[in-house]
């Protein structure tokens, strides 16, 4: 089953995107595009999401996937540039890619430590959620106040 999964084009992709993206620094990249580079980057989250509901079908596992994506989010709408700083060295697709391939080879440590972090990883989601609002809110503010400089 383990060399299935690994053959499947689900995995690869994951594994592609996390080296693309965070090897060769196209994350922070996108990031500095405002607003576009963070949709796109989003976007390619998705394929972690879907290998580890239904392929591995862990919701522990869903939950540190998505928390480490929305962190990365966060750091993304940090305005003034310091969000784009701060993605160069937040590698949150080598994180979840480890993650997985953890959870794919059976890792047991991995596993019950992932496990055991379920609810705290719950409870920090909606914390970053209502802070991504707060940054996207303040990010607006920063622009108009810049923009009403000119």
């Amino acid at each position: 089953m383990q060399k299935d999964i690994k053959e499947s084009k689900t995995y690869k992709l994951i594994e592609a995107i996390a080296k693309v993206m965070d090897q060769y620094y196209v994350d922070p990249l996108l990031g500095l595009v405002p607003t576009v580079g963070d949709a796109v980057t989003s976007l390619l989250t998705l394929p972690y999401l879907y290998f580890s509901m239904f392929k591995l079908r862990s919701i522990p596992l869903t939950l540190a996937l998505l928390c480490n994506m929305l962190i990365d989010f966060a750091m993304g709408v940090i305005p003034f540039w310091i969000g784009d700083v701060l993605d160069f060295f937040n590698r949150s697709y080598i994180k979840n890619y480890r993650l997985i391939t953890g959870y794919v080879e059976g890792d047991e440590e991995m596993i019950k430590s992932v496990d055991r972090r379920a609810w705290w990883m719950a409870a920090l989601i909606v914390i970053l959620c209502l802070l991504i609002w707060f940054l996207i809110k303040l990010a607006v503010w920063a622009w108009d106040w810049f923009a009403g400089l000119f």
